[in-house]
């Protein structure tokens, strides 16, 4: 239950606090009528405005950045809209000329605003607020001359008051640094000691998928946040860049304790040799080390960011030498133990050798070479953080700001995530369909028309100016090489524009603007016209604009909360306007009333959207009668509101959900069918450096699959931000989310055996294990790539996966005999020692069985959710009328 404990933290927040503030001084300038004037009748937009894109956020470095674009964005908005109307006031205010420039240019407004918002994240709220000052200025008294100057210099005044009122109190409260990322880091690293701890004491407790969940959340959120974090203001002494190197090393941590092999059971048996109490012992002491360099790390990080403005850090050097000197010791003692055991092994005599280690040995070996990985990334760890402890101790503080790019715009910022979650900003996935050609279809048809000799080439035909002649003449042009590089070109620009969701929300974006806007640009005396003056249109298309998202599942949740919170603030406003009336004291602290449980919806709960409408909601039917004591009566202008933005709302689902519509269940497929190609990928990169591993050059092979791995990474957070509103899309049939959510663990499962496999066969025995086996290899590698591939190409067509595919478990099972046959041979023949070597072998055995399961529940999914082509069995009647049915299911679906 909710207690007064639990209040004191976020009443003692200082967002909350500048949030309050703000809003108490900008509710003050408004009721002050020297003041307010500058403003005009509808001053009280100034704190609309500031509630839109002005609100305290939480640093100042955020505040000032908020505060430069959004205010550019309106400025910019007033000069165009400013220009619009002077040339329209310049014809007959009755003449269609003098409608029309205005409804030209507020198209064009807000096409460029919907374009940037698309492509360029950082600018979404300044897109935003540039259509707002627009629709106020261009469908107000259309073709008025006397009012152009007067409306632009009213909201010059709101802008400014907006952005003074919110940037006052943010210099005084809020705090000069911003750690999020620093923090999420830290955040990381005690998720990892957490799941090291529980893995060492093999507690069966709740907790651990719990932390193993949370671990995997926050790794698949570092690079996004690194993103934000690396082109934020921020005052400090050291770079957030210094931190970079440690997103991989959080990545590869959790890899290695999700893994299965990691401290088996074994080890916890009762009847214990001296082999294992002394394998315990080392691996007991390794893993304290590794747990307290865990916490130096996460303390450092803290320190150096999070209490950026403190003194030089003397005594966290120290601590941290004193842990890698530990940590490196126990990484000594460990490698001495598993070699002693290795070489024990390979000291017996031939006749007393079995054909592996023990079982128990060799998963204690596997575990230690578990133990030693997760060790070396963390000396890595310490040997980061120290170099970032002698930065911030050799430096001094400074201001750390971004540089203006696209690169730098096209980040979105940790401010327009949280308003407006589940808007997919970072589209990598066009939308090209299956019409268009592939690449090796274009280089076929290329060199079809090829003249590589010059008897081969085209010539002319026939007599001079006869039709033959001209078809010839055609032909040769248009197969020209320059002009075939030309047309090359033109068909990736008409590609690229014709399936750019960039243009198409644009599109979108204006055309429900304009069409929403025609009342404003009738003849003034026409009923349509008078409507939408009396009763303030422009309601409706600020809603619009809000509500439009890029994808149908975000434009729901922003819609339902926003209507929520439409609802709740008129409710309010209503009650508020009838207990003050039009006294201004009454105004002012019934409005900051109103931001204690706003603030509360805003900061602390996941529905943000709801708490911004309900705060805008508030001054127009609180301030009406203030400013115009003729105006209609409270309930009828709180109804009226409620009804114009709930239109605008319904008109922002019309249009996303019937024009180019996006749906998140589709993008969440096509992810899914790329994460399977990446995959696909990967693997044959590493069966390629498998077998030839000395004709590709190290730099090169690690190069490639760094990048198909992040890549990889990149997607499967993709498919999890899909996932969250995949539920707020209408469908008139039910969507398998179960399945979903299941593709996409298996997915993420395939990704982590994939690199851990790429780990362990940098050791392996290749003599035994490659060479003498190549035949089983490459039956192993054909079947798992046919799965994947089968796999892929199922999600891309939505068809059937055929019954019968290569079996995987069976390649794998015949290797597995083989390799075992060739270790026996050598060991019986008295070749040489295996050493750890036998324990990689083992170690890749065990991550081939894992990724052939994890295959084998891939194509089962598969299988669930779209059918099995079936040719044998008895499920023949029930697999044809399943096709049948999704034959008949609309695609949009």
């Amino acid at each position: 239950m909710f207690s007064f404990n639990d209040a004191m933290p976020f009443i003692s927040s200082k967002r909350l606090q500048a949030r309050v503030l703000s809003t108490i001084i900008c509710a003050i300038l408004i009721v002050l009528r020297p003041f307010s004037k500058f403003g005009g009748s509808s001053a009280f937009l100034a704190l609309t405005i500031k509630e839109l894109v002005f609100s305290a956020q939480g640093n100042l470095p955020q505040q000032i950045e908020a505060t430069v674009l959004h205010l550019s964005g309106g400025l910019l908005a007033i000069a165009v809209s400013a220009v619009a109307n002077s040339l329209a006031s310049l014809r007959d205010p009755s003449s269609p000329t003098a409608r029309f420039i205005p409804a030209l240019f507020l198209a064009l407004i807000t096409f460029s605003a919907g374009w940037i918002k698309s492509r360029l994240p950082r600018l979404t709220l300044a897109s935003r607020i540039a259509c707002f000052v627009s629709i106020w200025l261009l469908t107000y008294d259309v073709g008025e001359r006397q009012n152009v100057k007067t409306r632009s210099h009213n909201f010059l005044w709101m802008l400014l008051v907006a952005a003074c009122s919110s940037l006052f109190p943010s210099m005084l409260l809020l705090r000069w640094s911003s750690t999020q990322f620093a923090s999420d880091l830290a955040v990381a690293f005690s998720k990892l000691n957490q799941a090291l701890s529980a893995c060492v004491s093999q507690t069966s407790s709740e907790d651990v998928p719990t932390i193993h969940a949370d671990l995997l959340r926050i790794s698949m959120a570092l690079n996004s946040v690194y993103q934000q974090a690396s082109f934020e203001l921020r005052i400090g002494r050291v770079s957030v860049k210094s931190l970079k190197p440690l997103i991989g090393l959080v990545e590869h941590l959790r890899r290695a304790l999700s893994m299965k092999m990691l401290l088996p059971a074994a080890v916890y048996d009762a009847e214990k040799n001296e082999t294992k109490e002394t394998f315990y012992k080392t691996a007991t002491e390794l893993t304290n080390a590794i747990l307290k360099a865990m916490k130096t790390v996460e303390a450092t990080i803290l320190g150096c960011f999070d209490k950026g403005l403190s003194p030089p850090l003397r005594t966290e050097k120290a601590d941290l030498l004193a842990t890698h000197g530990r940590l490196t010791n126990c990484i000594v003692a460990a490698r001495h133990e598993l070699r002693k055991i290795c070489d024990d092994s390979d000291a017996q005599p031939p006749s007393q050798k079995p054909v592996n280690l023990p079982v128990d040995i060799l998963e204690l070996c596997s575990c230690m070479i578990s133990l030693l990985q997760i060790a070396h990334e963390m000396q890595h760890a310490l040997n980061i953080t120290g170099d970032i402890i002698d930065t911030y101790n050799q430096s001094a503080l400074r201001l750390w700001y971004p540089h203006f790019s696209l690169a730098w715009l096209g980040v979105a910022p940790s401010t327009i995530l949280v308003d407006e979650d589940g808007s997919f900003l970072d589209e990598e996935i066009s939308d090209v369909g299956t019409t268009s050609l592939s690449t090796q279809e274009v280089i076929q048809g290329i060199a079809e028309h090829a003249s590589p000799t010059a008897a081969k080439r085209p010539k002319l035909v026939g007599k001079l100016m006869s039709a033959a002649w001209w078809r010839s003449l055609v032909y040769i042009l248009w197969n020209h090489p320059r002009v075939l590089t030309f047309r090359l070109a033109l068909s990736r620009a008409f590609r690229a524009i014709n399936h750019s969701p960039h243009l198409r929300h644009a599109f979108k974006n204006a055309a429900g603007v304009t069409i929403l806007a025609i009342p404003a640009f009738l003849s003034p005396g026409s009923q349509g016209r008078k409507w939408f003056t009396t009763c303030y249109g422009q309601w409706m298309l600020i809603s619009y604009v809000w509500v439009l998202e890029t994808n149908t599942g975000a434009t729901w949740r922003v819609a339902y909360l926003r209507l929520s919170g439409t609802i709740t603030g008129a409710i309010y406003a209503y009650v508020a306007s009838v207990i003050c009336r039009s006294n201004p004291y009454g105004l002012v602290v019934l409005v900051a009333f109103a931001e204690l449980p706003i603030s509360w919806v805003i900061i602390k709960t996941s529905f943000f959207s709801l708490g911004t409408v309900a705060s805008i909601t508030l001054p127009p039917i609180l301030f009406t009668a203030y400013f115009n004591s003729n105006a209609d009566s409270t309930w009828e202008i709180a109804l009226l509101r409620m009804a114009l933005i709930s239109a605008g709302i319904v008109a922002a689902l019309l249009t996303n959900s019937i024009f180019f519509p996006r749906h998140c269940r589709v993008m969440f497929l096509n992810s899914a069918c790329r994460t399977l190609g990446l995959a696909s990928q990967l693997y044959i990169s590493m069966s390629r450096d498998l077998f030839h591993h000395h004709q590709i050059p190290p730099i090169i092979y690690k190069r490639e699959t760094y990048i198909l791995e992040r890549s990889i990474r990149k997607s499967l957070h993709r498919m999890s931000l899909l996932l969250r509103t995949m539920d707020d899309e209408l469908s008139l049939v039910p969507k398998p989310m179960r399945r979903y959510r299941h593709l996409h663990d298996i997915l993420r499962q395939l990704s982590d055996l994939l690199t851990s496999l790429r780990k362990v066969r940098e050791h392996i025995p290749r003599k035994y294990t490659v060479t003498a086996v190549a035949r089983q290899r490459r039956e192993m590698v054909s079947s798992i790539c046919v799965s994947l591939f089968a796999a892929e190409q199922v999600f891309r067509a939505r068809r059937p996966l055929p019954q019968f595919l290569p079996s995987c478990r069976t390649a794998v099972s015949s290797l597995g005999n083989v390799i075992h046959a060739q270790i026996q041979s050598s060991i019986d023949k008295g070749g040489e020692p295996l050493g750890m070597a036998l324990v990689y072998a083992f170690a890749e055995m065990n991550a081939l069985t894992e990724l052939v399961e994890t295959i084998d529940e891939l194509l089962d999914v598969t299988r669930q959710l779209f059918g099995t082509s079936s040719w044998l069995g008895q499920t023949l009647l029930e697999t044809t009328w399943t096709m049948s049915i999704q034959d008949e299911l609309p695609s949009a679906v």
